[in-house]
């Protein structure tokens, strides 16, 4: 161990400069003390948004536009559009207790078996979720969603304003560059990927969005990419922290209708500690 000021490190745990000064940082801004090694945990998400409409904003998702927060947790159903997914689908998200500038989210993760085109409810119903997969070995069929009770047509819901995350046909996982931030964990982002699919030429503006809690979303950064210039790729030095019960997601911007664009973001999570 060595003592550099008054904080103590272990040289063992976190190699990396930028992350022992996030965690300082964060203990400077926030109060709060926090350890990276001692919540072992990094998260890596992808975004795809297939067909961005030009000169309006939306989230790098599968589902096009921008997710409806809630600040309760409703979002309790699962269906397929294919009457022949069966399968058994991996749920990560979080639940919130509190209400406005008070809530708090906490971790939760399931497995909840789809049954076709019908409405299969979630055994912890959820405020925010960030990932879905398929924990089977058959493949699926349709497209699959994840939403507030409502009514649906043959697997789909009509109201797709409820919902909050999806897996398109002919992949086995969501592809949604947002996330949420739990109670007991800021998040150390150490870096960004965009790029524009060479089907269309475009040009996209990406912007990285954080949230407080009852807040909205606003911009920490931005940046641009072409379908001809390449992808942007940033390694963040300093890290941008998020605080915990945060949200992030990443946003796009194109010059053209229909553009295919994909997003991802890295961070590190470090654990609240006494």
């Amino acid at each position: 161990m060595s003592k550099q000021g008054n904080w103590d490190r272990r040289r063992y745990e976190v190699p990396d400069g930028r992350l022992v000064q996030a965690e300082r940082e964060i203990y400077n801004t926030f109060g709060d003390k926090v350890s990276i090694s001692a919540k072992g945990k990094s998260i890596l998400k992808f975004g795809r948004n297939p067909n961005l409409t030009s000169g309006v904003k939306e989230t790098v998702w599968g589902l096009g536009g921008n997710e409806t927060y809630v600040s309760s947790n409703i979002i309790d159903t699962i269906s397929s559009s294919s009457a022949l997914d069966l399968t058994a689908m991996v749920i990560e998200g979080h639940t919130v207790e509190g209400t406005g500038f008070d809530q708090k989210f906490t971790f939760v993760t399931q497995e909840i078996t789809l049954v076709g085109q019908g409405k299969a409810t979630l055994t912890i119903p959820l405020a925010r979720i960030s990932l879905i997969y398929n924990n089977n070995g058959s493949e699926l069929v349709g497209n699959i969603y994840v939403y507030e009770d409502t009514a649906i047509t043959n697997g789909v819901p009509n109201d797709l304003t409820k919902v909050h995350i999806t897996v398109e046909d002919g992949f086995q996982q969501s592809f949604k560059a947002a996330t949420t931030f739990s109670n007991e964990d800021y998040a150390i982002l150490t870096g960004g990927f965009g790029s524009v699919s060479i089907k269309q030429a475009a040009s996209v503006d990406f912007f990285l969005e954080v949230a407080a809690p009852g807040r909205i979303f606003r911009e920490g950064a931005a940046i641009s990419a072409t379908s001809t210039g390449g992808a942007w790729n940033v390694n963040l030095d300093p890290c941008v922290i998020v605080p915990k019960n945060y949200d992030i997601r990443v946003t796009a911007t194109s010059s053209t209708n229909g553009v295919e664009v994909f997003s991802n973001f890295s961070t590190y999570l470090a654990k609240v500690i006494t």
